[in-house]
């Protein structure tokens, strides 16, 4: 299945897809938020398997995909293991495990998605295992300290579909909200020129507009907690849809 032909992505013309994250520091935790995520009003659950304080083997973390994939169903599971160097929380040290995990969830095809950083050594590889175990990747780029000009955030999109990705996404850091329109400008570019659907913000309590309102500009889905948030300035789950609402109505 790619992420084209499911029935949940692409968002209906207008609207946007809401991914609600499962962060936590243990298992047990972590199993807790799925069974809290699976009851809410969102389409898509991430789990960032770095929040755990205590890093697993690789094979361990896709046998516990499989079970969060089975607790939030019928909403697809995203899988997402995030570098420190990228907003991870991990410690830096566990890095150097980062493609043996990720290659090991695509393998086992436990997820319905799973987060390929493109700008990772690894990545090219990474996508041909995807490719030959026919899981969806997102592919995506964080920059944690800045907004870069809005050239290299399309081109950082454009790159994610030419290595094989099925989505997209970036997310950076806004100093202003120049940098903000930056990112929404970028979003209507890119949104030209590339086939795939899109997922792009701009970070923290500058960004929320993009957060709110990017869908209107070619982004196809945001984050929403429900629980812990995994990046700064995700808006809580009713507070998002009480925006939208305000502009539906």
């Amino acid at each position: 299945m790619s992420v084209s032909e499911a029935s949940w992505w692409p968002a209906p013309a207008g609207l946007n897809r809401v991914i609600v994250p499962v962060i936590a520091a243990t298992v047990e935790e972590v199993e807790q938020q799925a069974r809290a995520v699976a009851l809410a009003d969102a389409d898509l659950v991430e789990w960032r398997a770095d929040g755990l304080i205590v890093p697993l083997p690789a094979a361990t973390l896709a046998i516990i995909a499989e079970s969060l994939r089975e607790l939030v169903a019928p909403k697809p599971l995203l899988f997402t293991w995030r570098t420190s160097d990228e907003g991870g929380l991990a410690p830096e040290e566990v890095d150097d495990g980062y493609a043996e995990i990720v290659a090991a969830v695509l393998r086992a095809k436990t997820a319905d998605l799973v987060d390929v950083q493109v700008r990772h050594p690894a990545a090219r590889r990474l996508m041909g295992v995807a490719k030959e175990a026919g899981v969806p990747v997102v592919g995506s780029w964080h920059d944690t300290q800045a907004t870069p000009p809005l050239g290299e955030i399309v081109d950082a999109l454009a790159e994610a579909e030419s290595l094989g990705a099925s989505v997209a996404k970036v997310a950076v850091t806004p100093c202003s909200q120049g940098d903000v329109i930056t990112l929404l400008s970028a979003t209507s570019q890119a949104a030209k020129i590339i086939s795939i659907p899109m997922i792009t913000m701009s970070m923290g309590e500058l960004g929320l507009a993009s957060r709110v309102f990017g869908h209107m500009l070619g982004s196809q889905a945001t984050f929403a907690t429900v629980g812990a948030a995994s990046a700064p300035g995700q808006l809580e789950l009713p507070a998002l849809k009480q925006y939208w609402g305000l502009f539906t109505d």
